[in-house]
């Protein structure tokens, strides 16, 4: 799944109010907040009237700030509202930002770098080979209207269909992150070789409505939402019935799971870097892969013991208060004294005036944000009370350097719970040096997505193809 990114919440406007008379070359900057291990890329767009940020993850997308003042070598930006936000930063020299973000009282280094657009060789170009229909929807009680764009091929009569499901996070149809439009090229080539794609704008983004809908939704809704798309296509007299398939990434494995374990018409799951474990194992194993990079092994193992007591206390204090309250005792407790300086600096533990104290607000603040609907649902997931129920022929595929979803531990979990149940109609593989993404990558992490030119591996595009035409009865027709 794309990083969870839990330990803020950032809904961003800001504008220029003013600038200094000496004016820079109208430019896109691009820097990552790292956060007890969390990372978010914030791209700026400055210009000499203008300042729009962007924060790919979390689908923001031009928003403008109350302040931005540049005066010299020096850049604020004022952040007015909820937010309460500030950057402040240097310019050392023309391509580099050197400066911090400054939030509830915190100060987080930021470096923004001078951002370079970037080719996207996989993007399809005319002329195109199929039909593109944008198409629209209704949910079960008709209160969200889903949009999205239908391709499919020229060839008369009936065809077999593929839905795409994003993964989490609202995402438009394209699922698109950090430049990249993964389901614009998999609804390219999989369509091209015949099979129809229909991919669609998550509910309250693009053109679908629902955002309303959001703060209390979960993955059960979604997927519904999804199910809404299998009822259209089944309206359609150029879709074939019998071949109608779902192919999920991240958390949309996991929905396609849901879904699968409650019908039996459909023809195929493709799960791309899906959940084969628990969720809280998720979280868990997220949080450690990403301290590793910075933090010695025993001071990760150390926090990872609490995180872990985290999310059980969650998982089990349906009350939001109860269980902020026992976080809270938890770590005030007698076990943070006994920890090294790297976990307690982690658990933002000081020294005033010769005691140790801890200033719980900023940990508190990201496990409350894992208490919302979406979360809990999440961390108490279960791949093996959907899974075993799963009638449809399941594709499972995973890239080895993925360091959202971990490869091993995923796709032994998906392995086991097949085995147990006696379901032999399933396909397992993982991909050397492949990402989140399915992208060739050096080390998996999120900081070089956006550089890679692939958007998805050839070969990978191939397998699915390959696998899902012969799980079909037949090709294009009923």
């Amino acid at each position: 799944m794309k990083q969870l990114l839990i330990f803020i919440t950032l809904v961003l406007s800001f504008s220029i109010s003013s600038l200094a008379s000496t004016k820079r070359e109208p430019a896109k900057w691009e820097g990552a907040l790292l956060v007890q291990g969390f990372e978010l890329k914030l791209i700026f767009k400055l210009d000499q009237d203008t300042c729009l940020l962007d924060v790919p993850m979390q689908g923001l997308k031009d928003y403008v700030s109350s302040e931005c003042m540049i005066e010299g070598d020096s850049l604020r930006i004022s952040f007015s509202g909820m937010l309460h936000a500030q950057f402040i930063g240097e310019y050392q020299g023309d391509t580099l930002i050197e400066g911090n973000w400054l939030q509830s009282g915190q100060s987080f280094p930021l470096k923004l770098r001078k951002k370079i657009e970037l080719k996207r060789p996989q993007n399809p170009r005319g002329p195109l080979t199929y039909k593109q229909e944008a198409v629209s929807y209704f949910n079960f009680d008709k209160s969200i209207q889903l949009a999205g764009t239908l391709t499919i091929p020229k060839k008369a009569g009936k065809h077999p269909v593929a839905i795409l499901i994003t993964g989490s996070g609202q995402q438009d149809r394209d699922e698109s992150i950090m430049g990249h439009k993964p389901f614009l090229v998999i609804a390219d080539y999989l369509t091209r070789q015949g099979i129809a794609v229909l991919r669609v704008d998550d509910r309250g983004v693009g053109a679908s409505t629902g955002r309303e809908t959001l703060k209390n939704a979960t993955s059960y809704d979604f997927a519904m939402d999804v199910v809404a798309g299998i009822k259209y296509l089944q309206s359609r007299s150029d879709v074939d019935l019998q071949n109608i398939g779902l192919i999920g990434h991240s958390e949309g494995g996991l929905i396609a799971s849901i879904i699968g374990s409650k019908r039996n018409d459909l023809a195929f799951i493709v799960s791309l870097a899906g959940v084969g474990v628990s969720g809280d194992r998720i979280i868990s194993s997220q949080i450690k892969k990403s301290l590793i990079r910075s933090l010695p092994t025993v001071t990760v193992d150390s926090i990872i013991s609490f995180e872990k007591r985290a999310l059980n206390i969650i998982m089990h204090q349906e009350d939001d208060k109860r269980a902020e309250l026992s976080i809270k005792q938890a770590l005030i407790g007698p076990w943070i004294a006994n920890q090294d300086a790297e976990v307690k600096d982690y658990f933002d533990m000081k020294t005033v005036d010769g005691f140790e104290t801890i200033d719980t607000k900023p940990a508190l603040a990201r496990y409350k944000m894992m208490m919302i609907p979406w979360f809990r649902y999440f961390i108490a997931y279960k791949p093996s009370e959907y899974l075993p129920k799963v009638k449809a022929p399941f594709l499972v595929l995973n890239g080895e350097k993925d360091t959202q979803v971990l490869a091993d531990l995923n796709l032994s979990g998906f392995k086991r719970i097949f085995n147990a149940s006696g379901k032999t109609n399933y396909k397992i593989k993982s991909y050397p040096n492949l990402n989140h993404f399915f992208q060739h990558c050096h080390t998996g992490y999120l900081d070089e997505v956006e550089a890679i030119e692939e958007t998805i591996s050839e070969e990978v595009l191939n397998d699915m193809s390959v696998w899902i035409k012969e799980q079909i009865s037949s090709l294009g027709t009923n």
